[in-house]
């Protein structure tokens, strides 16, 4: 677990993930951007699966998608690259590792003669650290803790979610998943991974807790239950406050009287 420090006063932090590059919705990205350019975010979240990483994967593939992974990398690049040139010098961004993501490190156990090559490492093959981009990694071995969480203020958990070892819960039913998840953690949770959106409230005596299911910005897949966004909140005290879930509906977000498309 990572843990986000020294914030200014109640930051603006906005969460993304689910790109899916190169399977991303070029139109929800743009709308994501000019929204993050007017909202001017402190702190800036990629939460896994910015990548696809299609071509390693171990399910069955259509051979018709001749994407390969320096394609997918190459793509990646440039898109870091202009979110920190639109988002500035001054925004911090953490880029968590998906399931995705990680299809890269299952793929270098399977040909263990590569390990050890630091630039086949994905943080090094985006040139994360020249971008001043933080790159938060997690590993499927069972003993690493590397569970891939970035831990804010207090009791704030965002996290891609995808798997029992760091604590998630997945369902096909938008709130299932960060309501399990956040009941499993007993803590604020935002996830990703299951391309929907949702904020659920439970309190208890001690308090309220609040999940979050941050959406996707990747294209849309037949009949699936995704729905394209993202998630903005504040902290104030070191607790998650005001939290906003923004859709991307139809090729459109309205807020406030405001249209992005």
């Amino acid at each position: 677990m990572v843990s986000l420090e020294k914030l200014v006063e109640e930051p603006k932090i906005m969460v993304t993930g689910d790109y899916h590059i190169p399977f991303m919705d070029k139109n929800a990205y743009r709308i994501m951007t000019n929204f993050a350019q007017d909202y001017k975010p402190d702190v800036f979240i990629i939460n896994g699966d910015f990548l696809d990483m299609y071509s390693i994967s171990t399910f069955d593939k259509n051979p018709e998608r001749k994407i390969s992974v320096p394609e997918e990398i190459r793509q990646g690049k440039e898109v870091l690259t202009e979110l920190r040139k639109n988002l500035g010098k001054k925004c911090k961004i953490y880029f968590l590792e998906g399931n995705h993501e990680n299809r890269l490190q299952r793929y270098l156990w399977r040909n263990p003669e590569l390990e050890g090559l630091e630039e086949l490492k994905l943080d090094h093959l985006l040139h994360s650290k020249e971008k001043d981009i933080n790159y938060i990694k997690v590993t499927r071995d069972y003993w690493k803790q590397d569970n891939g969480h970035l831990k804010i203020g207090k009791n704030i958990v965002v996290m891609h979610g995808d798997n029992r070892l760091n604590g998630a819960s997945t369902s096909k039913y938008s709130g299932y998943s960060v309501k399990n998840t956040m009941m499993n953690l007993q803590t604020n949770v935002i996830m990703g991974h299951i391309h929907r959106l949702a904020l659920v409230y439970h309190t208890t005596p001690y308090g309220d807790m609040i999940g979050i299911e941050g959406g996707c910005l990747c294209q849309q897949a037949g009949t699936a239950n995704w729905q394209q966004g993202f998630v903005t909140f504040r902290v104030s005290n070191g607790k998650l406050v005001n939290p906003q879930l923004y859709n991307i509906n139809n090729g459109k977000l309205i807020v406030d009287k405001k249209t992005w498309k």
